[in-house]
């Protein structure tokens, strides 16, 4: 009876363990998130020096290699002039983020605001 409650209090202790190491996981992933959101804002500055007769939106999608550099995978935007742009200002440009997942697909909406 002693090995069994020993047994039990083990499993118990494991499994908290591991869903408060799990969610404290997620909740770093969701800054890294923001804080990679405003790195990308900064690299393609505040002023675009393109002529936008509508607001539109766009989807940048994007991958970090192994050296920590953004690497443009499409930009789905119906401005050309946008997407040359944009891969001009972020293709292999260096993150300051340490911990963001290599290898990774991410996809970030950009609004793209009428002058």
């Amino acid at each position: 009876m002693r090995n069994l409650k020993s047994i039990i209090t083990i499993i118990a202790i494991s499994l908290a363990t591991t869903f408060t190491t799990s969610a404290s996981e997620k909740n770093n992933s969701s800054d890294d998130k923001k804080t990679l959101r405003t790195e990308i804002v900064s690299l393609l500055g505040n002023k675009i020096p393109l002529e936008i007769k509508e607001s539109s939106s766009a989807e940048i999608a994007f991958i970090i290699n192994n050296s920590n550099e953004v690497v443009v995978i499409s930009v789905d935007s119906k401005s050309s002039a946008f997407q040359s742009y944009v891969k001009s200002k972020l293709n292999y440009k260096k993150l300051k983020l340490k911990n963001a997942k290599k290898g990774e697909v991410y996809k970030m909406p950009i609004k793209l605001n009428k002058k």
